[in-house]
């Protein structure tokens, strides 16, 4: 999973009004179906340091090919220091090119999906990038062939080498798990993705697959909407139906849906549990234990952390029941049901923030990080520097993202309708903006990318920041709640619920690992104990919840969602550290952003301040759950009517 502008765009908005009739006072107003030329001026992506246009793309793809051609004839050559040096320029050359291709492609297509043109060049991008894949193939497998003594002759012999260094020590990391030849060929047959070089959530297993068509073919019911109308309740509207001010139409669209995969549990069930043991053949192929020491090995994870997240999170529930509690008494219910947690906690306040205002809060709101970092940040929301792809428009992807080369500035996709939600996410999505940047001027290509593992911390950073700044600023007690309502459905969803689903995937593999059999009734109680444990004695568990696993699909992405929850808990830590006011913790973390992957992830976060395998950091965003509870609790008693 997973960056904006300044005060010009008053003017540039003004003088886009002609062609904009339904104007607020003072700017544009943003609309999903607008056509993207309507989109006012000075608030898209510039590509041009990318590429001129699409011709000179087709012209690097041409290229590309030709020079992998070139780099094959290194193969069976890697033993050769000077030909292994002359490689490795070679291929980082052309996988940042290829990196250029695939971003350029991807741009263009996400704002505009219904072009074909863009669709073929993203499609042919992706080919490149396969192409790459597949022909570099062979130096992994030279490079781990290569004993300790050979390395250290290559890096003396040829001293351009300990460039690579980083890249080679790692590919080297766990060389012991390289097996022979024929049995290396046929876990690729197999589908072996343990040495994969991209995250592995891009790499679906045929499970995956399996489940995905299996959920997409649900035939799932109708329900009557808040108006009484006969709706199709389908994946896409479920969140929004259950999260409604309706208690009965929410009530309704969970029920059916869990009531829906009651009815196809032991197919979801089998599907899952062959993703499971496909997990674990891998692993022990690889003469690994346990699965989870597999794929936390591959992005040189020690297991201590994903343990010490759910051991943390269980010694500190209480804020979560306390959350149950304030539900049940804000919203007059006899009892908390799993329905009841999505609905707004208080009421909606209709928070409005133009660009331009946004673009005068952001830097003000993210001060604590210092003078470098806000000035990077105001050159970033200046749209003269296209950084940004700010408003919706017809065609283009729902969502948000930064994306980033090296060499070059990020890129920031919004859809920004100008809501608390809007500026939260850009606040968000320019904290992986600022950690691009801070990365990219400080390391060179082979150690610019910084870990997954590190990816949410700088951007929930900004969030907290952000929450932060504009409780302090609010204008009435109505803000303060809304604002500290979301910081804390945040840390709800983001570590408590993301951690039972890191528990569930654990518990279910050690099953497997130890010969039960992963039945849907298993699947089900084990789900329906830790609701249980989690939300606590106030919480009410309706006859199907223990059912809710089998619509997550997070379970298929090979012990990736624990990292949610570290992310964001060592954001909040981090945070506290920023805002202490010492500038050596400022300056730590601003020293984890420019150090990219120069370091194994934990040591990057140790660094910074926070260290995984103990539970200050879980703790920390516990104790923050608990005071924002508390404040909301006050809020609303200050705010009840008298006698009420």
């Amino acid at each position: 999973m997973r960056a904006l502008l300044a005060s010009t765009l008053v003017a540039t908005v003004s003088c886009q009004e002609a062609a904009h009739q339904d104007r607020k006072p003072g700017g544009f107003v943003p609309d999903g179906n607008m056509e993207r030329a309507q989109v006012p001026d000075g608030t898209t992506w510039q590509l041009a340091p990318l590429f001129a246009d699409d011709d000179s793309f087709a012209a690097a793809l041409n290229t590309l090919a030709a020079r992998r051609e070139q780099l094959v004839t290194f193969a069976g050559k890697l033993g050769s220091p000077a030909h292994l040096r002359e490689c490795l320029d070679l291929y980082f050359d052309i996988r940042l090119e290829t990196n250029r291709a695939t971003l350029y492609a991807n741009l263009r297509y996400t704002t505009d999906t219904s072009s074909t043109d863009a669709q073929a060049m993203r499609d042919k991008s992706l080919d490149a990038l396969n192409a790459l894949m597949s022909d570099a193939g062979f130096i992994r497998q030279e490079i781990l062939g290569l004993s300790d003594s050979a390395v250290e002759t290559a890096y003396t012999s040829e001293p351009r080498l300990r460039e690579y260094a980083p890249y080679i020590d790692e590919q080297r990391r766990r060389r012991a798990r390289l097996l022979a030849p024929e049995a290396e060929r046929v876990l690729s047959l197999a589908g072996d993705n343990l040495w994969a070089e991209i995250d592995l959530n891009e790499i679906p297993s045929d499970h995956e697959k399996t489940f995905g068509a299996a959920i997409t073919d649900l035939q799932l019911p109708k329900l009557r909407d808040e108006n009484n109308r006969l709706v199709q309740l389908t994946l896409s509207n479920y969140g929004r139906l259950r999260a409604s001010g309706d208690r009965r139409v929410r009530r309704q669209a969970v029920e059916k849906l869990f009531g829906t995969l009651k009815e196809y549990q032991h197919i979801l069930a089998g599907t899952l549990s062959g993703q499971v043991r496909f997990n674990i053949f891998l692993a022990r192929a690889r003469g690994y234990d346990r699965a989870i020491e597999a794929y936390l090995d591959k992005d040189n994870i020690d297991v201590s952390v994903y343990e010490n997240l759910i051991q943390s999170i269980r010694a500190n529930l209480e804020p979560l029941h306390d959350y149950v509690a304030l539900r049940k008494k804000a919203m007059g219910v006899d009892e908390v049901r799993v329905y009841d947690l999505y609905t707004p906690l208080v009421a909606a306040v209709d928070m409005q923030f133009p660009y331009e205002r946004a673009a005068e809060i952001l830097p003000a709101a993210l001060a604590p990080l210092g003078p470098e970092y806000v000035a990077a940040l105001t050159t970033g929301l200046d749209p003269t520097n296209g950084w940004l792809d700010l408003y919706p428009s017809k065609g283009k992807e729902s969502g948000a993202f930064c994306a980033s080369l090296y060499g070059t500035h990020p890129f920031v996709k919004m859809n920004y309708f100008e809501g608390y939600g809007d500026l939260s996410t850009l606040a968000h999505e320019y904290g992986h903006a600022l950690h691009a940047y801070y990365s990219g001027k400080t390391q060179p290509y082979v150690t610019f990318h910084y870990p997954a593992f590190v990816a949410e911390v700088a951007s929930t950073i900004n969030e907290k920041l952000l929450s932060d700044h504009l409780v302090a600023n609010a204008e009435s007690d109505a803000e303060k709640l809304f604002i500290l309502s979301h910081l804390v459905e945040s840390i709800r969803t983001t570590i408590y619920r993301q951690t039972l689903f890191a528990d569930f995937e654990l518990q279910i593999h050690t099953a497997a690992e130890n010969g039960t059999p992963l039945t849907a009734e298993f699947l089900n109680e084990t789900y329906r104990d830790l609701i249980a444990t989690y939300y606590g004695d106030g919480f009410t568990i309706g006859e199907n919840d223990d059912i809710e696993w089998a619509y997550i699909p997070h379970f298929y992405y090979k012990f990736y969602v624990f990292t949610y929850a570290t992310g964001l808990s060592s954001g909040i830590a981090l945070s506290e550290r920023v805002q202490s006011g010492d500038p050596a913790q400022r300056d730590a973390f601003l020293g984890m952003l420019a150090a990219g992957s120069s370091k194994p992830p934990l040591e990057l976060l140790r660094d910074a301040g926070v260290d995984l395998t103990e539970p200050t950091a879980v703790e920390a965003a516990a104790r923050l759950m608990a005071e924002t509870l508390k404040q909301m609790e006050a809020l609303l008693a200050r705010s009840a009517p008298a006698g009420g």
